[in-house]
C-alpha cells in the first residue's frame, strides 16, 4: 500500500469493491535473525462515494505462495474498520424501517462485522422481538408470538419456521453461551434482511406509484380527502363518481359503510373541505329543465350507489 496510488477494496456504502484513493499510510516493520514483518496503516477513501475507512496491511517473510506462474509471493492480510460487511447488511432505504427494528438489526449486523457471533444469536432473536413488539403481536414468549404473525396474515407459515430457526439460533447463545458458526448466522440475517425489507422497504415509492388495497377507513379518508384536494372548487360530483376506477381498490362488504361514515363526517363538521351542494343542484335543475347537467358538473354520478348526495370542493 503507498500513499498517493489507488488500491481495491471493499467500501461499505457502495456494498461492493471498488477502488480507493490511498491518502496516508505509516509503516511499522521488525526483523530479527529468523524473520520479518511489517504493517502499513492506511487511510483511504472511495473514488466512487468519497467513504473514508482505515486498512491494515500486514505480512511477513514466512507468510508466501505460489502464483499461477508458479512464482512466491507474499501473503498479505487485510484489516478494515470499520469491518466489512460484505455479503450481508444490505437493506435499501433502511431509513423506512421502524426505528425499534432499524436499531436492533444495525447492532447485529455490526457484532456480525466484528465477529461476535453470540451477540449476533442474540441480536437476531431480539430483531424478531422488536418486528414482533412494533406489530402489536401478544404473547407470553417468542414461540407464541411468531405463531401469531402467521395467524395474523403477516407471514407465512413457510416464513414462521424460519423465524423459529432463528430463535433456536438466540435461545443457544443467550441461554447456552454458543456461539453459531458465521454461515448460520449469516443465511438467518439474510432470512430477517428479506423479512424487513418486504414488510418496511420502500413504502414511499410503493405508495406512490402504487394501487393498494384500502382495508380501513383511516386509509379511505387520506385517500378521498387527496382526491378531493386535486378538484377544481368549480366541479361538481357524488363521492362514488369521484372515487371512480378506484373503487376496486375497496372491498364491496367495507364500501358502504366507509363512504356513510365520509359523509356523517362532512355533516358535523369533522371534514371541512367539502361542501354539500345537492338542494342547490336540485333547485337549478328544477329551474332549467331544459338542462339536464350542471353547468359545471364534470363528473357522471353512478346508478348503483349508496348515496347520491352532490358536493363541491370549499375554497380554500
Amino acid at each position: 500500500m503507498k500513499q498517493g496510488t489507488k488500491i481495491k477494496n471493499y467500501c461499505n456504502e457502495c456494498h461492493h469493491e471498488t477502488w480507493h484513493n490511498v491518502l496516508f499510510v505509516q509503516t511499522k516493520s521488525e526483523s530479527n535473525y529468523e524473520m520479518s514483518w511489517y504493517q502499513d496503516y492506511g487511510i483511504l477513501q472511495c473514488a466512487g462515494c468519497d467513504t473514508i475507512c482505515f486498512r491494515v496491511d500486514s505480512s511477513d517473510s514466512e507468510s508466501y505462495e505460489n502464483d499461477e506462474f508458479g512464482n512466491w509471493i507474499p501473503i498479505v492480510t487485510q484489516e478494515n474498520y470499520p469491518p466489512s460487511n460484505e455479503g450481508f447488511g444490505i437493506i435499501e432505504n433502511i431509513y423506512e424501517i421502524p426505528n425499534e427494528i432499524r436499531d436492533i438489526y444495525n447492532e447485529t449486523v455490526k457484532s456480525i462485522s466484528d465477529g461476535c457471533y453470540t451477540l449476533a444469536g442474540i441480536g437476531l432473536r431480539a430483531t424478531v422481538e422488536a418486528i414482533c413488539l412494533h406489530e402489536n403481536i401478544p404473547g407470553g414468549n417468542l414461540d407464541t408470538k411468531i405463531n401469531r404473525l402467521v395467524t395474523n396474515g403477516f407471514i407465512s407459515k413457510d416464513d414462521a419456521d424460519k423465524l423459529h430457526a432463528i430463535r433456536f439460533i438466540g435461545n443457544d447463545a443467550a441461554h447456552d453461551i454458543k456461539a453459531p458458526i458465521k454461515n448460520k448466522v449469516i443465511i438467518a440475517l439474510k432470512i430477517i434482511e428479506h423479512l424487513i425489507s418486504s414488510k418496511y422497504g420502500m413504502q414511499d415509492e410503493i405508495n406512490k406509484y402504487l394501487d393498494l388495497p384500502i382495508n380501513t377507513y383511516d386509509e379511505f379518508k387520506i385517500f378521498l380527502n387527496k382526491k378531493v384536494l386535486n378538484t377544481q372548487n368549480t366541479i361538481t360530483f357524488t363521492l362514488q363518481s369521484l372515487i371512480g376506477k378506484d373503487r376496486r381498490r375497496i372491498n364491496n362488504n367495507n364500501f358502504p359503510s366507509f363512504i356513510q361514515q365520509y359523509e356523517s363526517e362532512i355533516e358535523n363538521g369533522q371534514i371541512t373541505i367539502l361542501e354539500d351542494v345537492t338542494t342547490q343542484i336540485q333547485a337549478s335543475q328544477t329551474n332549467n329543465t331544459s338542462s339536464t347537467q350542471s353547468n359545471n358538473t364534470a363528473l357522471q354520478t353512478s346508478n348503483n350507489t349508496t348515496s347520491q348526495k352532490i358536493y363541491r370542493r370549499k375554497n380554500p
